[in-house]
């Protein structure tokens, strides 16, 4: 039960869900996107356990996946079917609100695969085949209890949908939620009218859920951000103290490792010695029992025998004082390698259970800076000419495609996977990436975060490089002079 930690994150959205979105969360994808995606090095997605995924809607029934309307779609009926206005639908707002929240909760991996499937393993390598899977109760009583859970909090009116996924690597719900007080869309009134309000009102969401929802499945709460302070550091802080814990760990082990390799050749040699020392003494002793008979015998010269007893009793008391000396050697040795042995047991077992908690921490923050980078594309393809682009030009449209705009369109895929990567700050894993899909038109060596960079300014620069990368040289050739 260690470590096995309730996960949640919230994200607020001043836009609806965009249509890549909303396909992604439903699994709206036809056969060769699927194929995309499993021909894709980075995706995560098991088409094998695609129809495994499921939604619980209104009541808390779980139901297949409805793909019939957008999770947009759903949201604006939503609101007029109460007569609920969006305040970013009037065209005088000198600025967007935010009228979304989107929660993605889930939990320890390990755990979470336990409540979906039940002892059935699951195979996560690439291409595995998982079909012969089935669903366990348990996973869809587990996302009743969140959907009940954020019902009773916020209201059941306002969530829009609650989908869960299990066809990744730790099952878990996204749940979009509209912000809504006394009539009115609102986040502001819902989670905090300040950032400190809005921090406790997390804080306590988090403590809550893993109250009333994660014990009963066997998780408990996560560390808060404000007291590990996660949220305030850099992508290199936090990849600088995973090397450090993993640094540490390797020493500590290959430090033990070598004391318990010394101590046992210690102990080999000292038990050599010992048997040496013993099989001395024993014939030492033979020969004084010998000579002790003699004395008794005629013709025996009695001043020799005593001379020579007199030298093996002082070669045997020598043998004794090696013995002891010896033996108290071996002793502790022995305490040595046994304590040794046990840290080195008791650091393997602190070490398992650290890789669980920096797995689930990488993974956490993967896919939170693969949600915020998604949601920055999104609205990067959202502000660019679509409305206007039945009405250019070939010419215009080749400008269009030498811009970026084709790329950002048809490569939403590989561009957001190799954006992932440069914000986390792999240039090399994300240059590797770019090649196996037949890119590398740029180089990722001179993208530097700069002082000044907010995150979202952050992520459009690994967008915009990612799509310079992704273009491959006959690809720029395709203009028309």
């Amino acid at each position: 039960m260690a470590n096995r930690k309730v996960m949640m994150d919230i994200r607020s959205k001043t836009e609806g869900i965009s249509s890549l979105e909303s396909k992604e969360q439903q699994r709206n994808w036809d056969k060769k996107s699927w194929q995309k995606k499993a021909n894709d090095p980075l995706a995560n997605y098991d088409p094998t356990r695609a129809h495994l995924n499921f939604e619980v809607t209104k009541g808390g029934v779980v139901q297949p996946i409805d793909k019939s309307k957008t999770i947009d779609q759903k949201m604006r009926a939503n609101l007029a079917s109460r007569g609920i206005a969006n305040p970013n639908d009037n065209p005088n707002a000198k600025r967007k609100s935010r009228i979304l929240a989107q929660f993605v909760i889930g939990g320890n991996s390990d755990r979470m695969r336990e409540i979906a499937f039940g002892n059935h393993k699951v195979d996560l390598s690439k291409g595995a085949d998982n079909s012969h899977l089935t669903r366990q109760k348990d996973i869809e009583e587990w996302a009743k209890d969140v959907y009940g859970f954020i019902a009773k909090r916020f209201g059941e009116e306002n969530i829009v949908s609650c989908y869960v996924h299990l066809d990744e690597k730790a099952p878990h719900i996204h749940l979009t939620l509209l912000p809504v007080k006394d009539g009115k869309l609102s986040y502001r009134a819902v989670f905090g009218k300040s950032l400190t309000e809005e921090s406790n009102t997390l804080t306590m969401l988090h403590t809550e859920i893993a109250n009333e929802v994660g014990k009963k499945w066997g998780l408990e709460r996560g560390s808060n951000m404000a007291e590990t302070r996660a949220r305030h550091r850099s992508t290199e802080e936090y990849k600088r103290e995973l090397v450090n814990t993993v640094w540490e760990l390797q020493n500590t082990k290959a430090g033990l490792e070598k004391q318990i390799h010394r101590a046992e050749i210690k102990l080999k040699s000292f038990t050599t010695m010992l048997d040496n020392l013993q099989s001395r003494k024993e014939d030492i002793q033979a020969e004084i029992d010998d000579i002790a008979k003699k004395f008794g015998e005629d013709g025996q010269n009695v001043e020799e025998l005593a001379k020579r007893m007199t030298e093996l009793n002082r070669q045997l008391a020598s043998v004794n004082e090696k013995i002891a000396e010896r033996q108290q050697m071996l002793d502790a040795t022995n305490a040595e390698l046994t304590a040794a042995r046990a840290k080195l047991e008791a650091m393997q077992r602190q070490h398992s259970r650290l890789q669980t908690v920096v797995n689930d921490d990488i993974d956490r923050k993967v896919n939170e800076t693969h949600n915020n980078i998604l949601t920055t594309y999104n609205n990067m393809v959202a502000s660019t000419m679509d409305s206007l682009m039945p009405t250019l030009t070939e010419e215009q449209h080749a400008i269009l495609q030498e811009s970026g705009f084709n790329d950002l369109t048809d490569k939403a895929d590989e561009v957001v996977n190799c954006a992932l990567l440069l914000a986390l700050g792999y240039v090399h894993e994300a240059t590797n990436y770019v090649e196996s899909l037949g890119g590398g038109g740029s180089s990722a060596c001179k993208l530097k975060r700069d002082k000044d960079d907010d995150d979202e300014r952050w992520w459009m620069r690994c967008i915009a490089h990612s799509v310079a990368m992704l273009r491959t040289a006959p690809r720029r050739q395709n203009r028309k002079r």
